[in-house]
């Protein structure tokens, strides 16, 4: 029988997580594709080529539409990388409250703000998404695109199939239910924008808010268990 979780696995690396935040990827793109413009705010190969073509084009107010989504995707990255360094066991809590007040913040953003801001905004939230939640079970993949999972699952899939390595057909299925929820997400979030236009981005505040309770809810249940343990050594001295 086959099991695609892995008990072992910190819980930000658990299936579980990675499927909640692979929805949370498609429903973005999704949002940010039909509510701002065809931009999309997760990954940024789309909007390279559209600002090359832009650039020939010579269609500079284009060209700077484009481009702001992507610098504020590198700052995430930054961003990420200096939290990663300073906030030690509590990375994760704060991670996921600064992903939770931008988008709440994107939600109820007047409508004559500039669209760029807010596609600034998304791109630099799922930048610092990507760059928090890097593995599953061990394995390396990414929550807000599914190219990369695309080639790791299908050259898993081939040495499963070859090899007769049911391991590495367990980690291709991982990365296939992670795409397929990236596109549930995605239709998730069309359905939501129809019915509630711009305010439906909070259906990923909740999410977000679901995940920070069990990060918490984990972070309290290993420090219960390192004061057990430190009070077992304490009385054995």
């Amino acid at each position: 029988m086959i099991h695609l979780t892995d008990k072992n696995s910190p819980l930000h690396e658990k299936l579980e997580i990675g499927l909640l935040l692979a929805i949370v990827g498609g429903f973005l793109d999704a949002y940010s594709f039909l509510c701002y413009g065809g931009v999309f705010a997760n990954a940024q190969t789309g909007n390279m080529v559209l600002l090359g073509i832009s650039l020939i084009n010579g269609d500079y107010i284009s060209f700077f539409h484009y481009l702001i989504p992507i610098i504020a995707f590198s700052l995430g990255i930054l961003v990420t990388e200096y939290l990663l360094k300073h906030l030690s066991g509590y990375f994760y809590i704060w991670i996921l409250i600064i992903e939770i007040l931008i988008l709440f913040i994107i939600a109820f953003l007047p409508e004559n703000m500039p669209q760029v801001i807010v596609t600034a905004s998304i791109s630099l939230m799922c930048s610092i998404q990507i760059g928090s939640f890097r593995k599953i079970c061990g394995a390396p993949y990414t929550s807000t695109m599914c190219t990369g999972n695309l080639r790791s699952a299908m050259g898993l899939l081939f040495v499963a199939m070859t090899e007769k390595d049911s391991n590495a057909l367990v980690q291709s299925l991982r990365y296939l239910v992670i795409i397929l929820f990236f596109c549930i997400g995605a239709v998730v979030g069309a359905i939501f924008v129809d019915w509630w236009g711009k305010l439906s981005v909070l259906i990923c505040c909740l999410l977000f808010f679901i995940l920070l309770l069990l990060i918490i809810k984990d972070l309290i249940h290993i420090r219960s268990k390192q004061q057990q343990l430190d009070k077992l050594l304490k009385s054995q001295d």
